[in-house]
């Protein structure tokens, strides 16, 4: 019997894109179905993204109905119309983060609060697909919880799946820096928390340390101790190169779920220093791998890049328990062939 055509309908934004490219890139491991790749852009528009996204996932699925037997759908914002789509072919429904989630986030991502009425039209509407699916894949402990407390959806139904990170180049020589280099990256520079770092970057470390910052926002400019690289594209080379140069990891995100941007440090052995945020405390060990602030609290942010500034044997240890906890339990061809496997178990 051949194996099962599994339409993977991916969203195309932020970290999601990195989730879908990482995965293509394993496509030799997906023994047991055969994967078919859907990956549905991002477009503005006046409409709720959630609706737009999840029309625009129909309309490519009605065109490949007819040589599909399951569909893994990433993320959420894709799943409204998933059900009544595939009828009785199984879907697996996979998310970083639920609307529920980030209903707390909803200011720093630059969108006006639902108000109770609202809310509760799209928890019914999400809590429908979810029913329907055949599984729900969170990333993290974080999202089953809202996908259980939030939606009411059973604990068995609900796998952690955690994305993951290519390992396979090996972690970056020693560093030998005379002046420790930050490393920011965030494409979203007010959301990331970059102002936060560059106003305690120039009162405490400038002189000692060399901030460097990628990010697509063009008004952050470079300065005295301060590097500015433009942010392009997800798994770019320059974000890999400008990791293994640097010696510790800054974001101070105000909002985020599951940032790739924590594991591609963490692959290249470089202690995090981040927010108590979405899944992120899952993915740093305070104290072990990195250190973890409160939103917007500068002054513990700024103690803890004092910290391994001053320290190389710090910036080493927590940057090799990094890389060692990425290696357990982030290695993409772990986590990637945990995944198909997942899928061709229910199909």
């Amino acid at each position: 019997m051949s194996a099962p055509r599994v339409a993977f309908v991916m969203e195309q934004t932020l970290g999601n894109v990195t989730h879908y490219l990482n995965l293509r890139s394993q496509a030799a491991d997906a023994a047991g179905i055969d994967p078919l790749w859907l990956p549905i852009e991002y477009s503005e528009g006046r409409l709720w993204w959630a609706l737009r996204g999840s029309v625009l996932a129909w309309r490519t699925l009605q065109k490949n109905l007819g040589r599909v037997d399951a569909c893994f759908m990433h993320t959420t914002t894709l799943a409204l119309l998933s059900g009544r789509t595939l009828r009785k072919r199984p879907v697996f429904i996979s998310s970083d983060g639920t609307a529920l989630n980030k209903r707390y986030m909803r200011e720093a991502y630059g969108l006006e609060p639902d108000n109770a009425l609202v809310q509760r039209g799209k928890r019914l509407l999400y809590r429908d697909s979810f029913q329907r699916a055949a599984g729900l894949i969170a990333w993290s402990r974080w999202t089953k919880d809202s996908f259980v407390n939030d939606y009411g959806c059973r604990e068995e139904t609900v796998s952690v799946l955690p994305p993951g990170v290519d390992l396979s180049e090996g972690p970056p020589p020693p560093r030998t820096n005379e002046k420790p280099r930050i490393l920011f990256v965030g494409g979203e520079f007010e959301r990331k928390g970059g102002m936060l770092l560059l106003d305690l970057f120039r009162r405490r470390l400038r002189g000692r340390a060399t901030l460097v910052l990628l990010t697509r926002t063009p008004e952050v400019q470079p300065e005295e101790d301060i590097e500015v690289h433009r942010w392009r594209a997800p798994n770019a080379s320059e974000t890999k190169r400008l990791s293994a140069e640097a010696d510790a990891f800054a974001l101070p995100t105000r909002a985020d779920c599951f940032p790739f941007a924590c594991l591609e440090a963490m692959a290249a052995a470089l202690p995090v220093v981040s927010t108590r945020v979405g899944a992120i405390p899952e993915m740093v060990e305070h104290g072990q791998s990195g250190y973890l602030a409160d939103i917007d609290d500068a002054d513990a942010m700024g103690d803890a890049l004092e910290a391994l500034v001053l320290d190389r044997a710090l910036r080493e240890r927590m940057g090799a328990n990094g890389r060692a906890a990425a290696a357990r339990n982030y290695d993409l061809r772990t986590t990637a062939r945990a995944l198909f496997e997942h899928i061709r178990a229910r199909c």
